[in-house]
């Protein structure tokens, strides 16, 4: 039917994505793609009509399905919920920042299910998703900074920041457009900044990971243009970032 609503199933549990795939399609009529990690994912979204993502937090390999929701809600715009056998305190903190549509707790049954996607598929009016005129993807689940310049507050969104670098007791805040210089040292702005996409790649430098374009063991390139080092004491943490072939 025209109106069917397609779901990507993102889950590396083989087993549990075809049973859920299957309480989908023939309870409910939907039509489900399924993914098993941050890369198949990211090739389906770019490639098919998708309408709804049910996203595992805790997907195998360098990406997790929180990155994953930090990716859907920057470049994709659609609702999503979380699926996941945690239900502690800080697991439920971490995802809460990404502000999914609802939570999906395994094991699961039919109720469930449908209790979540309704919930996910009819948001309030007032849902940060859903915002009237165009969707912005800066407002949807990242608090913007505030910087102070010239006596005046101006808002930097998140997802704009392509980097920071250290300079004595001041950070220059490298965005898209225009870069700020801000008198706090980096570590304090590292504790207002605790998303997965940020990663601290040298003493000097932290870089969101959503604009690297190529790297190697001692440097890294953002955007196809800003070359930055990659210190030793930081090199095997930046790699568990990536997935490489």
């Amino acid at each position: 039917m025209s109106n069917q609503i397609h779901i990507l199933i993102v889950e590396d549990e083989v087993l549990l994505a075809q049973d859920l795939q299957l309480r989908l399609e023939t309870n409910s009529g939907y039509k489900t793609i399924l993914a098993q990690s941050y890369t198949e994912a990211v090739e389906v979204l770019s490639t098919s009509k998708i309408d709804f993502l049910i996203i595992d937090i805790t997907l195998k390999g360098q990406r997790s399905g929180i990155d994953l929701a930090a990716t859907v809600n920057e470049s994709f715009h659609i609702p999503f919920i979380f699926l996941t056998s945690h239900s502690d305190q800080k697991t439920f903190e971490n995802a809460k920042l990404f502000r999914p549509n609802a939570y999906l707790l395994k094991p699961f049954n039919d109720r469930m299910i449908s209790m979540s996607i309704d919930l996910a598929l009819e948001p309030p009016k007032d849902s940060p998703h859903y915002e009237s005129g165009a969707v912005q993807g800066n407002g949807t689940v990242l608090k913007p900074l505030y910087i102070k310049q010239d006596n005046i507050y101006k808002k930097v969104n998140i997802e704009d920041i392509m980097y920071l670098e250290a300079d004595s007791n001041y950070t220059v805040i490298h965005t898209k457009d225009v870069n700020y210089t801000y008198s706090m040292v980096m570590r304090k702005i590292q504790e207002k900044l605790k998303y997965p996409f940020f990663l601290r790649i040298h003493r000097s430098y932290i870089i969101n990971i959503n604009y690297v374009t190529s790297f190697d063991s001692n440097s890294i390139i953002l955007d196809e243009r800003y070359k930055l080092p990659v210190s030793k004491q930081n090199r095997d943490e930046m790699f568990k970032h990536f997935e490489i072939l």
